[in-house]
């Protein structure tokens, strides 16, 4: 009768290999539950572990690797900023620590860094950050086997992620325009082929079609959540000639560049346009006026995207899908809109 093997095991209680190696080699990142239950049945079985097998099958780096955002934003974007705290301090309190990439630009260049970033003998597991629809480095990390977690909505239900309820938080927002009497909303968004971006876009899509009103082309333009993008993309629309008697930008950041913009254009805020973010970054209750925004868990998306991560690392039950809850935070940026304004033409 041949000798009962880790497959043997891994097999009679539902659980990777992997994760059965861990457990007999006494990995923290393996529930106590789980090491109890492997423990016994290996005891029950006789199961000799092979000394040389056993250090290959549980090698690890103690490295967690983060993908940084594609170009032009960085690592230096408040929101990442106070993401990256997060999930370094939860990754240091359970022994990993963390290693970024350095994409070289944006498209084939950040793809290939990411991608060199993906090695097993340099990471454990992987944060994704910025996904985008049909993203190739998903598919790349896949067929490496290597464990990650997204930040943001995956179309792949085999993908775990973290994210904000974007669709819902937008849509509160611009809701509550519409409770002001706006009706002239002006949309800025992220880049077309970011799942945030697009959920946004929905969220202000839904509140308008609920409340009746038209998606006006004329005042909507494409940014690239970088406060230029939101300068430019506010520009746009206001050399145009459409102007709007408000305005939401589908992130914190584009909205101070809008802001700008305004004030360049002799508009001020909120009495001629009122103006709404999204994100909730710090410095959005210290402009002038202070930035009304959607406030998402930030803190809360790092710690948890680590805690799911290291759960997939131990090959811990299937994929992990969480949306937090967000919540509009109005502030002094928005206000009724100005009496007489224009609610369908020119400004």
């Amino acid at each position: 009768m041949s000798s009962p093997t880790l497959q043997d095991i891994a097999d009679m209680l539902k659980l990777s290999k992997s994760t059965v190696s861990r457990a007999l080699s006494g990995d923290p990142r393996v529930a106590e539950g789980t090491r109890a239950r492997v423990a016994s049945l290996a005891g029950h079985m006789g199961y000799t572990p092979n000394p040389t097998a056993r250090a290959l099958a549980t090698r690890r780096t103690n490295t967690i690797g983060l993908a940084v955002p594609w170009a032009p934003r960085s690592l230096s974007d408040p929101f990442y900023l106070e993401f990256l705290g997060a999930a370094g301090d939860e990754a240091m309190r359970n022994g990993y620590s963390l290693f970024l990439s350095t994409p070289d630009g944006d498209g084939p260049g950040a793809v290939r860094a990411h991608s060199e970033l993906a090695d097993p003998r340099r990471i454990d597991g992987m944060i994704l950050t910025e996904p985008r629809a049909n993203d190739e480095r998903i598919s790349f990390l896949r067929r490496v086997e290597l464990p990650f977690v997204v930040l943001g909505v995956a179309s792949d239900p085999e993908v775990s992620y973290i994210t904000g309820d974007n669709t819902a938080g937008a849509r509160d927002a611009v809701d509550y325009l519409i409770s002001l009497g706006h009706a002239r909303i002006a949309c800025i968004t992220g880049p077309p082929d970011q799942t945030a971006s697009d959920a946004r876009f929905e969220g202000y899509r839904l509140a308008m079609c609920s409340a009746g009103l038209p998606i006006d082309r004329n005042i909507m333009a494409a940014g690239d959540f970088t406060q230029s993008g939101g300068h430019s993309a506010m520009r746009a629309i206001i050399d145009s000639g459409w102007v709007p008697s408000a305005v939401f930008a589908c992130n914190d950041v584009m909205a101070l560049g809008a802001m700008r913009a305004l004030r360049e254009a002799g508009l001020a805020v909120p009495a001629d346009v009122s103006v709404v973010g999204f994100d909730g970054i710090s410095m959005a209750e210290y402009v002038d006026p202070p930035l009304a925004t959607v406030k998402q868990p930030i803190q809360e998306l790092g710690r948890t995207a680590v805690q799911i991560l290291i759960g997939r690392m131990s090959g811990e039950g299937g994929p992990a899908h969480c949306v937090l809850p967000v919540e509009f935070q109005p502030r002094d940026s928005v206000g009724p809109p100005r009496i007489g304004a224009s609610a369908t033409g020119r400004g």
